[in-house]
C-alpha cells in the first residue's frame, strides 16, 4: 500500500497498464521460438553422460550422412581462446579465456549435461536421431559436486590453469579455488573479547534455478557475405555481441543481435549460449538454425544459481550493541569460476553498523553446471545465513527481533565490507513502520505458530545505457531503448518520456532496439534498466525540448530563454498570445519549414556509478505440523524503500514476484545430484517450484523515501524482494519450534527429522 500519488506529476506515480499487454496475451509478441526464417533447420545439442571426463576422441560420420542433416559441429568448430592472443574482434582477456569451453567442452567435459556437439536438420526427429548417432570415447575422471570439499589440496583439481587470486596476488599452486576474497574493518578478536554473548552456527544451502517460464530459444542466420544476424532470447544484446565475436572469431562489425521477447530471465539468460552454437551450425549449413532448449536441458545445462557453505560468528554485549562479526563463505560456482559473492557480501553485510568485521570468502569450482547470477545474485543464501544468526543473538541478549535490529541496523553514512560510504539507506524508517504494522502488532492466533522477520538490501550497479527519441510530425514520439524489456520496462521508460515531454502515454510509442540502432547499453540486470535510463531520457527530452524552443523562438523572433512549453504547446512567457503546438512547430521542422533547421530526434547515453541502496523487510507467520515437518505460510508482507514509486502495481508486482521467488528458495528448491552427478530432479514435476496454494497474498507496502541522485526520486525495486525470504521464514520456523533451521530448502522431512530429534512438544 502507498499514498495517492503526487499531485505535481500527471503520468508518473500513476496506474499504468503495461504498453506490451494486449501483444502479449493474444500471442502476437515474438519469443525466441517464434523466430522463423524460410528453410530453417532445427538444432539439437548432444551432451555429456558424465560429470568430468576427458574427451579422447568424437565421430561425427554416421550422423553426417544421415538424410537430413546438414550441419554437425563438435569443439574444433570454437577456436581455442587464449589470453594475450588477438582475435577478429580484439585481444582476448582473462575474462574470455573459457568462453569457448562453455559453450562447446572442449578437452574435457566439466559437468553432467554440458555440449558436446550439436547438429542443424530438416526436423527436430532427424537431428535427434543424428545425435544418436555421434560417437563419442571418455576417459572417466573422478568428479566433485562439494565445494568444500573442493577446495582441499587433495581434492580432484578441474582446471590446470586457475591460480586462486588474493589480495596479494595470483597463487602458485593451481588448485579448485578461483579468487579468496577479503572485506571487513577494525580487529574481530578485540570485538569479540568486548561481547558478553557470542553466536556461531553454519549454515547450507543448493543450488536452485531461475525458473524462468520461457526455455532459452534463439536463432542464427550466416548471410553470403559472411556476416551474421541473431535472434537473441537474452538480457544483453551487447554483451552477447562481443561474445559472440569472442567466440566464433568474428570482427564485432560484422555480428547483429536482434532482442526477442524474453519470457523470464532473472539473470539467469546474461551468458550466451545457444546462439553461438546457431551461427556456428548456420556457418556450415548456408541455412538459418534455431535451437529451443527442452526443460531438462534449461535445468541441467543452464546457468543456475550457486550452493553456499557459511559459517558466520557474532558478538554481541548485554545492552544489545553488536561488537563483531566474522563470516567464512564458500560459494560454488559449478564448473567455471564467477560465483557472485562480491555483489552479495557487499550488500547483505551492510545490513549492520559494527566495528569489526572480518569476511573470508571463496569462489570455488565443481562439477555442477557453471552458475549465473538469479535476481540480487547470491544475496539470498547470505542473507539466509545472517539474518537467522542476528535472531539467534537478539535471543541470547533478551531482545525483541525488531529493536535488536532497529539498535543495529546501518544508517546514512556507515560503511559497507569494502569500507564504501553507505548514502541514502532507509531500514530505520522501514523498521518503525514495521512496528505500528497490523502484520506485527497482531498476536497469532494458534499452535505451533511463529513470526519472523528478516532485512535486505541492494544496490543498483551502475552501468551504461542510451536510447533515442525522434518527434513525429504530428507531435508524437518514438522513443528507441537499448535494453531488453524484462519486468515491463517499456511502460515505465515511456511514462518518464511522456512526464518529461509533457505528453499523453498515447503520444510514446516504444521500441526495443537491436545492436544496430542504438548505442552501447549494458545488461538488462541488477536493477539498472529504469533507474539509469530514466536518467538518459529525461536528459534527451530535455536537450529536444531545448532545441524546439530555439525553433518556437525564431518563429516569434525572441530569445530562446522567453520560450516557455506545457502541455504540447510553446508560448512567449511576456506574450501568451503568441504561440504554436508542438504538432505543428514538428510538422514545420519536418517539412523543412521551420526558421532553424536540425533533426527533430535527439540520442542520449548516460553512465552512473554505484548509487541510491533500496532496502526492504519481509515479515513472515507461519504453522508448523510436528507431526509431519510441514510448514504452512499463515501472512507475508514485504516492506520496501522504492524511492518516488514509478507505477503503483508493477512495483507491487515486483515486491510479490520476488519474495514468491525466495519463499520456493526457502522451502522446496533445490537440486538432487545422484552419484554420478546428474541432476535427478530435472523437471518442472519434482523441481518444486512454489505454486498458488503454497504461496498467500503477498502485502506489498510501498515506502517512499525519494532517492536525491535521481531527478524524480526513483530507486531500483526489483532485486530486492528475493533477498529476505528465506531468512524471515527461517526465524518464523525457530519462534514457532525452538529449532534453528540451517539448510535451504527447508523442507517437510529437514524439519521432521530436526523436530524428532529435538525435546519439542507441541503448543
Amino acid at each position: 500500500m502507498m499514498d495517492s500519488p503526487s499531485p505535481a506529476f500527471r503520468v508518473i506515480g500513476h496506474k499504468i497498464p503495461k504498453v506490451d499487454a494486449l501483444a502479449k496475451v493474444t500471442g502476437r509478441a515474438q519469443f525466441g521460438a517464434d523466430a522463423a526464417l524460410p528453410r530453417m533447420l532445427a538444432g539439437k545439442v548432444l551432451r555429456s553422460p558424465h560429470a568430468h571426463a576427458r574427451i579422447l576422441r568424437i565421430d561425427t560420420r554416421e550422423a553426417e550422412a544421415l538424410p537430413g542433416v546438414l550441419a554437425v559441429i563438435t569443439r574444433d568448430d570454437f577456436p581455442e581462446i587464449v589470453p594475450g592472443t588477438p582475435r577478429a574482434y580484439a585481444t582476448a582477456t582473462a575474462h574470455d579465456r573459457y568462453l569457448s569451453s562453455e559453450v562447446m567442452a572442449r578437452d574435457k567435459v566439466f559437468y553432467h549435461g554440458q555440449a558436446v556437439a550439436a547438429v542443424a536438420a530438416e526436423s527436430e526427429a532427424i537431428a535427434e536421431a543424428a545425435l544418436g548417432l555421434i560417437r563419442v570415447e571418455y576417459e572417466v575422471l573422478p568428479h566433485v559436486l562439494d565445494a568444500v570439499d573442493a577446495m582441499q589440496p587433495e581434492a580432484v583439481r578441474l582446471h590446470d590453469d586457475l591460480y586462486a587470486r588474493t589480495a596479494s596476488g595470483r597463487e602458485t599452486t593451481p588448485s579448485n579455488i578461483a579468487e579468496h576474497l577479503e572485506m571487513g574493518r577494525g580487529d574481530t578478536a578485540t570485538g569479540f573479547d568486548e561481547a558478553d554473548v557470542i553466536v556461531e552456527r553454519t549454515f547450507r544451502t543448493q543450488v536452485v534455478h531461475q525458473g524462468y517460464i520461457e526455455p532459452d530459444s534463439e536463432a542464427a542466420s550466416v548471410q553470403e557475405d559472411g556476416s551474421v544476424v541473431v535472434w537473441a532470447n537474452t538480457q544483453t544484446t551487447f554483451s552477447q555481441r562481443h561474445d559472440l565475436a569472442m567466440v566464433l572469431d568474428i570482427p564485432l562489425s560484422r555480428i547483429r543481435v536482434v532482442p526477442t521477447e524474453v519470457g523470464g530471465a532473472f539473470g539467469g539468460k546474461e551468458s550466451v549460449r545457444v546462439s553461438a552454437l546457431c551461427v556456428a551450425l548456420s556457418r556450415k549449413a548456408h541455412l538459418p538454425v534455431r535451437i529451443t532448449f527442452t526443460r531438462d536441458e534449461v535445468i541441467r545445462a543452464t546457468g543456475p544459481s550457486c550452493a553456499t557453505v557459511q559459517t558466520v560468528k557474532i558478538g554481541v554485549r548485554n545492552d544489545g550493541t553488536i561488537t563483531a562479526i566474522q563470516a567464512h563463505l564458500v560459494y560454488d560456482a559449478g564448473a567455471y569460476p564467477g560465483a557472485p559473492l562480491r555483489s552479495a557480501i557487499r550488500r547483505v553485510y551492510s545490513h549492520y553498523r559494527t566495528p569489526n568485521l572480518k569476511i573470508d570468502a571463496y569462489d570455488v569450482v565443481t562439477n555442477k553446471p557453471k552458475v549465473a547470477a538469479y535476481r540480487a545474485p547470491g544475496a539470498t543464501p547470505t542473507c539466509f545465513a545472517l539474518e537467522s544468526l542476528i535472531d539467534e543473538a537478539a535471543d541470547a541478549v533478551h531482545l525483541d527481533p525488531l529493536t535488536f535490529r532497529l539498535q543495529n541496523v546501518s544508517r546514512d553514512g556507515d560503511l559497507m565490507p569494502d569500507n564504501v560510504i553507505l548514502p541514502d539507506v532507509s531500514f530505520a524508517e522501514i523498521l518503525e513502520r514495521i512496528r505500528h504494522h497490523p502484520c506485527w502488532t497482531t498476536p497469532l492466533a494458534g499452535p505451533n505458530q511463529g513470526r519472523g522477520l528478516a532485512l535486505g538490501m541492494w544496490t543498483m550497479p551502475g552501468g551504461t545505457t542510451s536510447c533515442h527519441i525522434t518527434l513525429s510530425a504530428d507531435g508524437s514520439v518514438t522513443l528507441v531503448l537499448g535494453t531488453v524489456d524484462l519486468s515491463a520496462t517499456r511502460t515505465t521508460l515511456a511514462m518518464v518520456a511522456a512526464e518529461a515531454l509533457g505528453l499523453e502515454m498515447e503520444d510514446v510509442r516504444v521500441v526495443v532496439g537491436d545492436t544496430d540502432m542504438v548505442s552501447y547499453c549494458d545488461a538488462s540486470a541488477g536493477d539498472r534498466v529504469t533507474y539509469i535510463t530514466s536518467k538518459a531520457i529525461c536528459q534527451a527530452a530535455q536537450d529536444l525540448l531545448d532545441r524546439l524552443k530555439t525553433r518556437a523562438a525564431s518563429e516569434f523572433d525572441v530569445q530562446p530563454q522567453s520560450v516557455q512549453y506545457d502541455r504540447k504547446r510553446f508560448w512567449v512567457e511576456a506574450d501568451p498570445e503568441k504561440s504554436i503546438t508542438l504538432a505543428e512547430l514538428a510538422l514545420r521542422t519536418i517539412r523543412g519549414e521551420a526558421a532553424v533547421m536540425g533533426y527533430a530526434s535527439n540520442s542520449e547515453t548516460w553512465s552512473t556509478a554505484a548509487i541510491a541502496p533500496n532496502a526492504a523487510a519481509h515479515v513472515a507467520d507461519v504453522e508448523v505440523d510436528p507431526e509431519t515437518g510441514d510448514v504452512k505460510l499463515l501472512n507475508y508482507t514485504a516492506f520496501q524503500d522504492v524511492g518516488f514509486c514509478l507505477n503503483p502495481d508493477q512495483v507491487a508486482g515486483q515486491l510479490q514476484g520476488g519474495a514468491t521467488q525466495g519463499i520456493g528458495w526457502a522451502l522446496s528448491e533445490g537440486y538432487l545430484f545422484d552419484g554420478n552427478g546428474a541432476v535427478r530432479n530435472a523437471n518442472l514435476l519434482d523441481y518444486r517450484l512454489p505454486s498458488a496454494v503454497d504461496v498467500p497474498l503477498i502485502g506489498a507496502e510501498m515506502v517512499e523515501v525519494p532517492s536525491a541522485d535521481h531527478p524524480y526520486g526513483i530507486r531500483a525495486v526489483g532485486q530486492v524482494p528475493i533477498v529476505p525470504p528465506a531468512a524471515a521464514i527461517a526465524n518464523a520456523i525457530s519462534r514457532a519450534t525452538g529449532i534453528r533451521p540451517d539448510e535451504l530448502p527447508m523442507t517437510p522431512e529437514r524439519l521432521y527429522l530436526a523436530i524428532s530429534k529435538s525435546d519439542f512438544t507441541s503448543l
